[in-house]
């Protein structure tokens, strides 16, 4: 036996594609069994016949759990066995769509692409948060620099500089005018 072998409901699979697809119809049976009333016969029935119309199950788990709601339906005599659709078993190969060796070439493709986008998104994560603590220098820059700003306080000076000047210019320019008014009325 393959020493990569996996255990499932007293079966085992060396495939690890069928293992894994037994398992997923293990946890679906779990919950039909839970959510679904099984002792209601009528219940029980619609249940089968809409499981096997969709051929729900493809592994041997399914099939087990199928054969027994079958067997259950038939124990109460109330439908013959004719009347029961049969659980159709199709060949392995035909009931997935890529063989194993494909499906894990693909698995391994996936995981190496997951990997690589891991990583890009690592490298994304830390440019963004270099990003944001550039933004967050700036803002803190923007409102020191409000209280603390040299250049508004020489700008200010400027200002106030050019204002006296121009003050005192319009008062000379104001005395100016009154000596012409004087010397022109003499």
């Amino acid at each position: 036996m393959n020493e990569k072998s996996y255990r499932l409901g007293g079966y085992v699979f060396e495939d690890e594609y069928d293992y894994k697809e037994a398992k997923k119809e293990a946890e679906s049976i779990e919950y039909i069994k839970a959510k679904a009333d099984l002792s209601d016969l009528n219940k029980t029935i619609k249940l089968y016949n809409k499981l096997v119309e969709r051929q729900t199950f493809r592994t041997i788990i399914g099939f087990d759990f199928l054969k027994d709601l079958r067997n259950r339906i038939l124990a109460q005599q109330i439908v013959d066995e004719n009347s029961l659709p049969c659980i159709r078993v199709e060949k392995s190969g035909r009931s997935r769509p890529y063989s194993a060796a494909i499906s894990r070439e693909a698995e391994n493709k996936y995981k190496e692409q997951a990997k690589i986008l891991k990583s890009k998104l690592r490298s994304s994560r830390i440019i963004n948060a270099f990003l944001i603590l550039i933004i967050a220098a700036m803002i803190a820059i923007s409102l020191f620099a409000r209280k603390n700003n040299s250049y508004n306080d020489i700008e200010n000076e400027i200002v106030n500089k050019y204002a006296a000047w121009a003050e005192e210019l319009q008062a000379r320019e104001k005395a100016i005018r009154q000596k012409e008014a004087a010397l022109d009325q003499d």
